[in-house]
């Protein structure tokens, strides 16, 4: 859409709530996106950071928003496939019915990782020394939080491996990341934001990297694919939405702007380290996120889990 047109269609856009505090993964997308929106389309959001609930506030005060284009939001898929199944209380809105999906924005790959002490260099090496240990003795892996990304992707191939480990969850990566380095938990799947810089300097060993072609910066690191294929783990993405009753003209030329914007290769040059594009349009994002909806919550009740 000429650019004329599409400012005189959103109009009234110049919000982007982010449902998360200042820092944090899906923040720094956005910081990066709304200057690169900025950039093309002339349209300045402004973005306004809701933290709380796992990203449950930003997404509740989003949906119950003005429908008339002036607010967009950007939200991960913890708060519309793995909040629903695992929070505490329950959710006031329902991720199929109360947003419209826009396009997606930026996906993340992650690293399962050990502690370089532990003798392991591959996926069955891990395996099987696990399964060598002593039940009072079992290896550990940290996450940031119960029902967080990396716990459920490190259970999901825990599960189908069929190995043991036993969970601890910490309130933050910062905090996992201090233990693990000090080796009082093993292994790890935390972005790669988190791992990498530690990969490099040799205090963690990277295992398996879950993409969908192999890391650049790690060529001999397999992906799951490749190490385990018929796992599926999640990778944690971020997208745009407008609250229901948006008018679908002005959905629609949102959305051409925004996957103009994400397509561009000056976009993944700024993205932070192991995050990169993720340009779907709104049938592809509602198919995603209705995927996996429903694979997560199997996991979900299967463990038993609720957040923190």
């Amino acid at each position: 859409m000429p650019g004329g047109a599409f400012a005189q269609t959103t109009r009234n856009l110049n919000k982007l709530i982010v449902p998360y505090g200042a820092g944090n993964i899906t923040d720094q997308v956005a910081r990066v996106f709304v200057d690169a929106f900025a950039a093309r389309s002339g349209k300045h959001l402004v973005v306004d950071n809701q933290p709380g609930a796992g990203g449950m506030l930003g997404t509740y005060n989003l949906i119950r928003g003005p429908a008339d284009g002036s607010t967009l939001g950007m939200v991960s898929v913890a708060a519309l496939a793995i909040a629903p199944h695992a929070a505490r209380q329950a959710v006031q809105y329902d991720p199929f019915t109360d947003l419209v999906p826009v396009a997606g924005v930026s996906v993340s790959s992650a690293f399962l990782a050990v502690n370089a002490s532990l003798p392991v260099r591959t996926l069955a090496e891990l395996v099987a020394y696990a399964r060598a240990r002593p039940a009072d003795n079992p290896l550990f892996y940290c996450s940031p939080g119960n029902a967080t990304v990396p716990h459920l992707n490190i259970e999901t191939l825990r599960r189908a491996l069929d190995f043991p480990m036993q969970h601890i969850p910490y309130r933050t990566s910062a905090a996992a990341n201090t233990d693990l380095l000090a080796g009082r938990v093993q292994v790890t799947m935390d972005s790669a934001s988190i791992t990498v810089p530690h990969m490099k300097a040799g205090t963690l060993r990277p295992i398996a990297f879950n993409s969908v072609r192999r890391s650049p910066d790690f060529p001999d690191i397999p992906t799951f694919r490749e190490a385990a294929p018929d796992l599926q783990l999640l990778n944690a993405w971020s997208a745009t939405f407008f609250p229901k009753g948006t008018p679908p003209a002005l959905t629609q030329a949102a959305a051409e702007e925004i996957q103009a914007t994400v397509n561009d290769p000056r976009f993944a040059e700024l993205l932070p380290l192991g995050v990169a594009p993720f340009p779907l349009g709104a049938t592809q994002l509602t198919a995603q996120i209705r995927q996996d909806h429903e694979r997560l919550g199997k996991l979900i009740a299967a463990i038993g889990l609720t957040q923190d």
